[in-house]
């Protein structure tokens, strides 16, 4: 099966945030790295980016479930 990536342009727009956002996430380990073609062109596995928003909504899901008390 021929894998599917994604550009910049589709990430920011499909999870509205901008560039800084998603370079600072990337920074933090808090977004899978990229796959750099070239000094130009930086893509990311669709399949990767669908397993990682995947992981986001069971944790959203799973605090949304607990009674904290911060």
């Amino acid at each position: 099966m021929k894998d599917t990536y994604l550009s910049v342009k589709e990430i920011t727009n499909s999870l509205k945030v901008n560039k800084e956002t998603l370079k600072q996430w990337i920074n933090e380990g808090k977004f899978p790295p990229p796959l750099k073609v070239n000094d130009r062109v930086t893509i990311w596995s669709y399949a990767v980016i669908e397993n990682w928003v995947a992981q986001q909504q069971q944790t959203f899901e799973w605090l949304e479930n607990q009674d904290l008390d911060f």
